[in-house]
């Protein structure tokens, strides 16, 4: 293997081109799996779906062929490095030499019998080699005859002018080659031994007559298959020695050559493992791809089915199947919702035109619907408060919730009271239970403001007992007056023993009398309030006088009337009008009569803001009571020791009959404002109808 080389190898252009093809297809190879590599690399950095997988696969692949490429490589060049320093080993060179060593004895030996074989004949002939010179037919027989009995194969007599005296019969002329003129100086004197170019005779040159210079060529043919063998044995040993000194070089290029077989084995390894990665890989990347996409809400994606294994053939089917399904299952939702929506919207459509509360409730008692009226009337932005517990929302309402689980009914109704900034509204809830297939879905909690309702009724009921009152007490009153005002006339002087105890009891008739009239006058006007009589009033002017004269009636009190405007006529009633501003002063003097102030102070603010006209009147008195506000403006509520309760009624009537609003608000750092406000766009028109 290591002697013979193929013809086409033994060219060393072809040898060239041969292995530049292969440092070619090294490096190819080398340059597509860099490039499979960096696109790995390269999604791995960017950490794109199915990277980390692609990675482990390619690695664990990639292992399974190198690793095999390289213990393989690794033995190889181990066994082909025992079997070189076995080839040289000392064995080998002893056979090689002992060859070598034979077939020069064997030939060694040809030479001494042919040689003695010569110097025999040379002694037969010398004597007789004048005489056989001139006869050359006999001295052909002679050397015939001899060359026969010493199985010689031919024998030539010659001169040194190379010119043939006799021969044998087999001997050929056109064999006989010229002797050079040393050997023949040389063998005067001792035998010279002759072979052919072709080593398969052995020639005996002897001198037979020195003073004639004649010679005696003796031959004999050696054995082809011996002289091959002698020539192959040769060649051998000298093939071996040339082998033996170049065996560093010759391990050196065996390594080259497994290395380089090794690195196209092992690229190719690598690059088949990447390819069948790249390939086992790419369908679970575009599932992990298609799943993100599922994630993003994309139900739409589909992953194109190509010729893979049966088994990522069937996920792939049955991810596309279950993004189908998702699909149609999501636009089924999706028309389902619309559906909704729309009855969710037609249903808060007829709530938002109700002006009744509605709140829809889950089993758990959360809020999951609302009109705007619910919001309203609780003061609560209930758009914030889905999802809540409606009892921890409403606290007033929680009683009724254990009260129709203790009932076990349907509904309950129910009037509950809310304090909102220190106001009072009284509601009437209805809180029904929401069933179905006699299992509890929710609650249904409906409800409305009844506090004008109620105030409407109570001054109702106020106003025909204060004019029935008002008729019952009013005629036997005169009576009595004009009764105790004859009596102190007529009995007055004629009294003299305790008189001033009689003066003083009929005094306080009298006065009681004139305070029982005045109470039954306030009854009636009361409950006959007039009709307005509605025509353009100046505001300011009317302020103005009201306030001069309760001025003089309440020296001890300052009242300021602030406003920046010189006149604001206004459709009203002057004297009702002038009656509302008479009360709100007589109840701010008497609260800051009640606080006893040293400093008491009073304002009457007038103002417009845009198409609003605001009169407010201020004061530093005791302020407004923190419960049961709402309920100032009834008929016979009153918190303070004197009064009837029916002014702040009167005055609420009379700002309803003009189209206006009365409210309530602490003043800071103590004290009230009452506030009057009307829209002149709609008063007018209001009040006329």
């Amino acid at each position: 293997m290591l002697t013979k080389a193929p013809p086409f190898l033994k060219s060393r252009r072809i040898l060239v081109v041969l292995l530049s093809l292969d440092f070619v297809f090294l490096m190819t190879l080398t340059a597509v799996v860099a490039k499979y590599v960096a696109q790995l690399w390269a999604e791995r950095k960017s950490d794109q779906a199915g990277s980390k997988l692609h990675s482990r696969i390619v690695a664990t692949f990639s292992l399974l062929a190198i690793a095999p490429t390289i213990l393989v490589a690794g033995f190889s060049a181990i066994f082909f490095n025992i079997v070189i320093q076995s080839w040289f080993n000392q064995r080998v060179e002893t056979a090689i030499g002992e060859s070598i060593a034979v077939a020069g004895a064997y030939l060694g030996e040809h030479q001494k019998v042919i040689t003695a074989n010569a110097q025999a004949m040379a002694v037969e002939l010398a004597p007789q080699v004048q005489y056989l010179s001139s006869e050359s037919k006999a001295l052909d027989q002679k050397l015939t005859d001899q060359t026969q009995l010493r199985a010689l194969d031919e024998a030539i007599v010659f001169n040194s002018k190379m010119k043939i005296l006799g021969r044998s019969r087999f001997s050929f002329a056109l064999d006989f080659e010229a002797i050079p003129a040393s050997d023949l100086e040389y063998a005067k004197s001792a035998p010279v031994i002759h072979t052919n170019e072709e080593n398969d005779r052995v020639r005996a040159l002897v001198a037979l007559d020195p003073s004639s210079n004649t010679y005696l060529l003796v031959g004999r043919r050696v054995s082809p298959t011996v002289l091959n063998r002698i020539e192959n044995a040769s060649k051998a040993a000298h093939e071996y020695q040339r082998l033996e000194a170049e065996g560093s070089s010759i391990a050196l290029k065996l390594a080259g050559i497994f290395v380089g077989i090794a690195l196209l084995l092992l690229l190719a390894a690598v690059l088949g493992g990447l390819l069948f990665a790249n390939k086992l890989a790419r369908p679970i990347r575009r599932l992990i791809q298609a799943s993100d996409e599922v994630c993003k809400g994309n139900l739409s994606v589909r992953i194109a089915e190509e010729d893979e294994t049966v088994e990522l053939s069937s996920l792939t089917s049955a991810f596309n199947r279950m993004t189908e399904q998702l699909e149609s299952q999501r636009d089924a939702l999706l028309i389902a919702n619309e559906q909704l929506d729309e009855r969710r919207r037609f249903t808060e459509a007829v709530l938002a035109g109700v002006s009744a509360g509605v709140i829809g409730l889950d089993a758990k008692g959360n809020i999951h619907l609302s009109n705007q009226s619910a919001g309203k009337l609780l003061r609560i932005d209930l758009k914030h408060e889905i999802g809540q517990k409606f009892v921890k929302v409403v606290p007033e309402m929680a009683s009724l919730f254990q009260e129709i689980k203790k009932r076990k009914s349907d509904f309950i109704e129910k009037q509950v009271v809310l304090n909102r900034e220190g106001h009072g509204y009284t509601l009437l809830v209805r809180l029904s239970l929401n069933q179905m297939r006699d299992k509890l879905t929710g609650y249904v909690v409906t409800f409305d403001d009844i506090t004008q309702l109620e105030a409407a009724q109570r001054k109702a009921a106020w106003a025909e007992m204060a004019r029935r009152i008002a008729h019952e007490i009013k005629n036997p009153l005169t009576p009595i007056q004009l009764s105790a005002e004859r009596l102190k006339r007529r009995y007055s002087k004629q009294i003299s023993q305790d008189s001033e105890t009689f003066q003083s009891c009929v005094d306080t008739i009298i006065r009681q009398v004139g305070h029982i009239g005045q109470m039954v006058g306030e009854f009636s006007s009361f409950a006959r309030m007039p009709a307005p009589h509605i025509k353009p009033e100046d505001l300011v002017q009317i302020c103005k006088e009201e306030i001069f004269l309760q001025q003089h009636s309440h020296s001890e009190l300052k009242i300021e009337f602030i406003s920046s405007l010189d006149s604001l006529f206004f459709p009203c009633d002057r004297g009702q009008i002038g009656q509302v501003l008479t009360n709100l002063i007589q109840n701010a003097s008497e609260a800051i009569e009640a606080k006893q102030t040293p400093h008491g102070h009073l304002q009457v603010w007038l103002e417009t803001q845009g198409q609003n006209i605001l009169l407010r009147v201020i004061d530093n008195g005791i302020g407004l009571p923190s419960i049961g506000r709402e309920r100032l403006t009834e008929p016979y509520v009153t918190f303070r020791e004197k009064g009837t309760g029916l002014g702040l009624a009167i005055v609420k009537k009379i700002i309803e009959d003009h189209g206006g609003n009365l409210s309530f608000q602490d003043y800071p750092g103590g004290g009230a404002v009452v506030q009057i406000s009307f829209t002149r766009i709609n008063t007018h028109q209001q009040v006329l109808n």
